[in-house]
């Protein structure tokens, strides 16, 4: 009841009902400027780590785009390496110091949106082999070259060495992707939500969603390879870890793998050449790509990824396997 003006009397009143409609606008209004003010602070918070933080690796430009690498020189064949998803060229760190320690040539980059790479669209592993050939190519790294991937690396290094076979002297994979198994339902399935989580985060990095989702532990986390840097390294990795171009790379892997593209692990496809498999797995299908008269299968016993940083001893013995069976059928031919 309320007593109104201009009258001697009491009368009931009715409250002013809120549409629907405009409660749905306000909510619109209200989250579009949320986003709006996350885009800013977005564009801020990239501007600040471009100007704290500079790559100390050499680049060059791949189809316009920027590929950063390291090559150190030192022996008759070049080791190349080819990481996880979601990982850099630190992965290699323990091995690649190892390795030219005996003056062993070791070549290391950052795919596309990794590091401080440019971004694009997806692209496939046979398009990112290509990639690495011109890098090889640009940055002078000699031939041959042994090659050394670690799960989604190893589908980029057999589809280079399908495509360069002459420049291949011998290769090393460690807890390899099977093609085949990329194309089950039960592979899909099991990926699946990884996959769409990706997408997910890689849309929040338009308006620091992503970063906020970070900070609350809800985003995927490299925790074991993040663990085994350097905090000089560390800091780096965490300036771009949920920023657009890092974000993309990992969905595009990602995808690569649900939708089952790739196609270079033939049988025998490194005919005589020297095949180190590193895996949990003595009946890994990848070991049809090599001749099972120069092929060796580590089984490894230690869980986790990457197993470049967990067991790095492991790797640098399989590297050096390769190029002394590589060594041989060159003195051979």
């Amino acid at each position: 009841m309320k007593l109104l003006s201009h009258s001697n009397g009491v009368h009931k009143v009715e409250k002013d009902k809120t549409s629907k409609r405009s409660i749905l606008k306000k909510c619109v209004i209200f989250f579009v400027g949320l986003s709006i003010f996350g885009f800013l602070v977005q564009i801020l918070n990239d501007f600040v780590d471009n100007t704290r933080l500079k790559s100390r690796f050499k680049y060059v430009r791949i189809d316009g785009r920027k590929m950063e690498y390291k090559l150190k020189t030192g022996g008759d064949y070049t080791v190349v390496f080819d990481g996880s998803i979601g990982t850099t060229m630190y992965e290699w760190d323990d091995v690649c110091k190892s390795l030219e320690e005996k003056k062993i040539s070791t070549f290391t980059y950052n795919r596309e949106g990794y590091g401080f790479n440019d971004g694009g669209d997806n692209r496939t592993p046979e398009e990112q082999a290509k990639d690495l050939k011109a890098l090889l190519r640009k940055a002078g790294a000699p031939e041959p070259y042994v090659l050394v991937g670690e799960e989604y690396g190893s589908l980029v290094l057999s589809n280079f060495a399908n495509l360069y076979s002459d420049s291949v002297a011998g290769v090393v994979l460690i807890n390899p992707i099977s093609e085949e198994n990329i194309q089950t339902k039960e592979f899909k399935n099991s990926i699946k939500s990884k996959y769409y989580r990706s997408i997910f985060e890689k849309m929040g990095t338009n308006f620091s969603l992503t970063a906020l989702l970070n900070k609350a532990g809800l985003t995927m986390e490299n925790n074991t390879f993040k663990k085994y840097l350097n905090q000089n390294e560390l800091d780096e990795f965490q300036s771009f870890e949920n920023k657009k171009n890092y974000k993309q790379a990992v969905s595009n892997e990602l995808e690569n793998l649900y939708k089952g593209i790739s196609n270079s692990q033939t049988n025998e496809l490194l005919g005589n050449k020297p095949l180190y498999l590193i895996t949990n797995n003595e009946d890994d299908p990848v070991k049809k790509i090599g001749n099972t008269t120069v092929t060796t299968i580590y089984k490894e016993e230690i869980e986790g990824s990457p197993m470049s940083v967990l067991d790095p001893d492991s790797v640098v013995t399989g590297v050096n396997s390769v190029l002394k069976d590589a060594k041989k059928a060159a003195k051979k031919s």
